[in-house]
């Protein structure tokens, strides 16, 4: 199938109507149940650091609480990369684990790896979104067994603390799913994007943004758009 013309594809006006409400109430509000006993006790188990998730007795995550991680993370500590990773999966997964017990299990394999990976991912990721998914995602494999594009583009998009500008943003199915049925991306298939196609991605959100941005009279961000492709 020939690759879709992305300059032709509008936002849908649904997405304009869910862009009038602040991003603070629709963003850093976005908060998950998590399973944070399991995590704890997995993680616990393969002796990795970066456990707890969360302090005792919370039992969710927000947007926010990821973009403060992420804001006051030393990069140079493996501690702090792996339980900044630890906590976007956790909030990415939910209450459903399915693989997760194998993402950590694939870290604990080869630690030195995969925080070599994170860390080469999270200095990309406020500049470059290609090679920041390509450290993840080097020629199409996965870096971390089983981190696949849906978690590795949420570790991209939460590096950039919140920030207005940030390049990356997220990429899983249900996004995708969107953006073909309702935003008639044709050829965007569903999962194991190259990294050509993630960038393409970020670039049509960006532009959808600073369209928006104008007729709203406020800035709009790319994962505002995010938010609403992933709930339509």
């Amino acid at each position: 199938m020939a690759p879709t013309d992305l300059s032709r594809l509008q936002l849908p006006s649904a997405c304009r109507e869910a862009l009038a409400k602040q991003r603070s109430e629709r963003i850093d509000s976005h908060t998950i149940v998590i399973a944070a006993d399991w995590w704890n006790s997995e993680i616990a188990a393969t002796r990795l650091p970066g456990a707890p998730v969360t302090r005792q007795g919370v039992t969710q995550l927000s947007r926010g609480d990821l973009f403060a991680d992420a804001a006051s993370l030393d990069a140079g500590s493996e501690e702090e990369l792996l339980r900044f990773l630890w906590r976007v999966l956790a909030w990415g997964s939910g209450m459903r684990l399915r693989l997760s017990r194998q993402r950590i299990r694939s870290v604990a394999d080869n630690p030195s790896s995969a925080v070599a990976a994170l860390r080469q991912a999270l200095q990309a990721a406020r500049e470059d979104p290609a090679q920041a998914y390509e450290a993840l995602r080097p020629g199409g494999r996965n870096a971390i067994a089983y981190l696949g594009p849906a978690f590795s583009t949420k570790v991209l998009y939460f590096a950039g603390s919140g920030a207005l500008d940030h390049p990356c943003v997220i990429l899983d199915s249900q996004v995708a799913a969107t953006l073909r049925s309702t935003c008639k991306w044709d050829s965007l298939g569903d999962d194991g994007w190259p990294t050509s196609t993630y960038v393409r991605y970020c670039t049509l959100l960006d532009r959808w943004a600073h369209e928006e941005s104008s007729q709203l009279g406020r800035r709009i961000c790319i994962d505002e758009i995010e938010h609403w492709l992933f709930r339509p």
